[in-house]
């Protein structure tokens, strides 16, 4: 009768396997962990970049407005004028309304080419702060005006600002009708945005106490069309 042969087959003790599953959690554990982070940066990268980006573009946009703006002293080119206002959160919220000359999508058959223009901050209907509205008359010679349709540029508007350079001072506001009929030389938006969204009072006492939460940018741009000059103060009418 032969003897069964002896084998040496090894096997993993139940220590073994609960050290083994203790490291891969920690391994899986460690790994998420990267991944949250990574994710995270991401997002808080991608939000700062894009509401910095909507404040810019805003901003130009303004600016671009302004520059194209015409001498007040023509038959369709009516008052410059800019109003210093507060809104109802007690933030800078100014409204400016001039005469512009118009690209060529905005001349329409008929409705020649200078046209009026507005810039305001309004209540939003969509969130606690304000709306940048641009409201636009292309007809100036319409027999009747009604209340312009407004377009929003940018929604979540903490403050909005705007100085102007008289060659010797900055101002408040504006009325071209009591300065010569001239044009600032030049002027300064100040735009203020909310964080993720967050515009109400809260963030305007951020903004009021110089803490962050908000994106700020500030633009200055001299008026081509203005003829006044660095150094020489106008008179206005008495």
């Amino acid at each position: 009768m032969s003897k069964p042969r002896a084998t040496n087959r090894k096997g993993f003790t139940l220590l073994e396997v609960l050290v083994a599953s203790t490291m891969t959690a920690l391994l899986a554990g460690s790994l998420y962990a990267m991944l949250h982070t990574a994710f995270r940066a991401r997002r808080s990268a991608a939000e700062a970049v894009g509401g910095s980006r909507r404040a810019e573009l805003a901003a130009d946009f303004v600016c671009a407005e302004l520059r194209a703006a015409v001498v007040p002293n023509g038959i369709l080119a009516g008052t410059f004028f800019g109003e210093d206002a507060t809104g109802g959160l007690g933030s800078e919220s100014d409204t400016v309304s001039f005469y512009r000359t118009a690209d060529a999508s905005d001349q329409e058959a008929g409705q020649g080419e200078i046209m009026m223009v507005e810039l305001a901050c309004e209540p939003s209907s969509q969130s606690a702060g304000m709306d940048l509205v641009r409201r636009v008359r292309r007809n100036l010679l319409a027999s009747t005006f009604y209340d312009l349709p407004g377009e929003v540029l940018c929604r979540d508007v903490l403050a909005f600002n705007l100085r102007y350079f008289d060659g010797v001072e900055w101002m408040d506001s504006w009325d071209s009708s009591v300065e010569e009929n001239t044009l600032p030389l030049a002027v300064e938006v100040d735009l203020v945005l909310a964080v993720e969204k967050k515009a109400g009072p809260e963030s305007i006492r951020s903004i009021q106490g110089g803490a962050g939460g908000e994106y700020r940018t500030i633009h200055v741009l001299w008026m081509p069309s203005s003829s006044l000059q660095p150094g020489l103060q106008i008179e206005a009418e008495q």
